[in-house]
């Protein structure tokens, strides 16, 4: 009794530590539910948000949820660069589509992470009967439906490499897919076969060089009901992903095979396993130049829009303030670059930290770039930074160079200065009376000394109950 007595107390001191440090460490899991009173034509969605992973870890949401139907997904990362740290957050998302009217309660939801459990209770989602017309909506599910698929609906069942864009500009983007399509009405079953390898192999044909990829990270076959002319099919989408040129060369997508388990009925009643293989058919994506322009090389394109804050609009000179120039739209966010400051001498400007949040859904990337600035003010006066500060792209939508512009007035007061350093009040009580430090005097680190000790108590402890054992 005794000794157990001491595994008690042993074990007690021990998860006390545990206990202190796992206080600590911050969840890097969040279960999110959105679209909890919807329609019959809306999504429910279940999200992870995913902290601390250098990629996106495998994400398996649940395949049955009553009254609803599992569909496609989505991925999203928002990645903050502050102060030479880089953090990134994933956001994994699941879309389950209403089978009826009513309110309904999900129950409670398991998600695998990595293989491990991430239990969450349930959410209830309300879903009404009315129908709301959404012409967005519409035209979206209508562009899924490409020349290749409507191609090839005569058949049962086939595969088919689909792309939204026929012809583009060197750095625009065109999504690409790859999808197994079977009709309602293909009375064989039809099971997955050997996926990982076949996609890796699929995959060294099917990429196009001379690209950046913007991978929608699909990690598990959606199936998805499509109407190709009076045919409805399930679309089982493999993989997805868009694609930003960065030279002018022609694309060539070569024809890829994809090989799937069947089972048949032979002649005497009995069932037969079986292969069975579809071919895509081959295309082409034309590449155009972007018109000359002095920025040509260096621009990005797509359909942007420019949101941006202030700490102040009443600045002083010689103080420090925060700038924000946010660029949000569709196309490759990744590669924004910063903004143009056309007149240093009017600010101090200091590196940015810089925050990319990327959103991958709907057969589009999209999402933002904010570039916070800490700025000190140099002359005094009023400023328009109409042209002061700007950000060049090509425009998809007017297919001409568009500039973002800087919507700003300031009214700066003070004296004029001729340089500046960055430092807050607290920054100057740090450095304050530095010439009268003595170097060596030596420091006491007081958490070094408390670590330490409580180091030895540990082993102390462990001496002790060896100790105990072999008496």
């Amino acid at each position: 009794m005794k000794i157990h007595g001491k595994y008690i107390l042993f074990f007690t001191f021990f998860c006390i530590i545990l206990t202190v440090d796992a206080q600590n460490t911050e969840n890097p899991f969040l279960v999110e539910f959105t679209g909890t009173t919807i329609n019959l034509q809306e999504p429910f969605t279940i999200s992870v948000k995913i902290t601390g992973f250098d990629q996106a870890p495998l994400v398996t949401f649940p395949d049955n949820i009553k009254n609803f139907q599992k569909r496609e997904s989505s991925r999203s990362s928002l990645t903050n660069k502050i102060g030479g740290n880089t953090l990134v957050t994933y956001t994994i998302s699941q879309n389950y589509y209403p089978l009826k009217a009513g309110t309904f309660d999900t129950g409670p939801i398991e998600i695998l992470v990595n293989k491990q459990v991430l239990r969450s209770e349930g959410t209830e989602v309300v879903v009404e009967a009315s129908k709301v017309e959404n012409e967005e909506e519409e035209m979206d599910v209508a562009s899924q439906i490409t020349p290749e698929m409507q191609s090839e609906a005569a058949q049962g069942a086939f595969l088919v490499v689909a792309v939204d864009k026929r012809r583009v500009y060197v750095q625009e983007g065109f999504n690409l897919r790859l999808s197994l399509l079977v009709s309602e009405n293909n009375a064989t079953d039809m099971e997955f076969y050997e996926v990982e390898k076949q996609l890796e192999k699929v995959l060294k044909s099917l990429k196009p060089a001379s690209c950046w990829e913007e991978n929608f990270g699909i990690q598990e076959i959606p199936t998805i009901p499509v109407e190709i002319g009076d045919k409805r099919f399930m679309e089982y989408r493999i993989y997805q992903a868009s694609f930003f040129p960065l030279n002018n060369q022609t694309i060539q997508i070569p024809t890829v095979s994809w090989t799937m388990k069947t089972v048949k009925e032979n002649a005497s009643g009995e069932e037969v396993a079986a292969l069975q293989t579809f071919t895509s058919k081959p295309l082409s994506i034309n590449v155009l130049n972007l018109p000359p322009h002095p920025l040509r090389n260096q621009v990005i394109v797509g359909d942007f829009r420019l949101e941006e804050k202030i700490s102040n609009y009443s600045l002083e000179t010689g103080k420090s303030y925060q700038y924000d120039f946010r660029i949000k739209g569709t196309g490759n966010i990744q590669a924004i670059r910063e903004p143009t400051f056309s007149n240093n001498s009017l600010f101090d400007i200091y590196s940015p930290d810089i925050i990319n949040n990327v959103l991958r859904q709907k057969g589009k990337i999209a999402g933002e770039k904010i570039f916070s600035y800490q700025i000190i003010p140099k002359q005094h006066g009023e400023f328009d930074l109409n042209n002061l500060v700007f950000w060049v792209y090509f425009n998809t939508k007017k297919q001409s160079y568009d500039t973002l512009h800087s919507n700003l007035k300031l009214v700066i007061t003070g004296e004029d200065m001729m340089t500046t350093q960055l430092a807050t009040s607290e920054a100057e009580s740090i450095y304050m009376g530095i010439e009268q430090w003595d170097s060596a005097i030596a420091v006491v680190n007081y958490q070094m000394i408390i670590r330490n000790i409580a180091n030895i108590l540990v082993v102390l402890m462990l001496i002790g109950m060896i100790y105990i054992f072999k008496k």
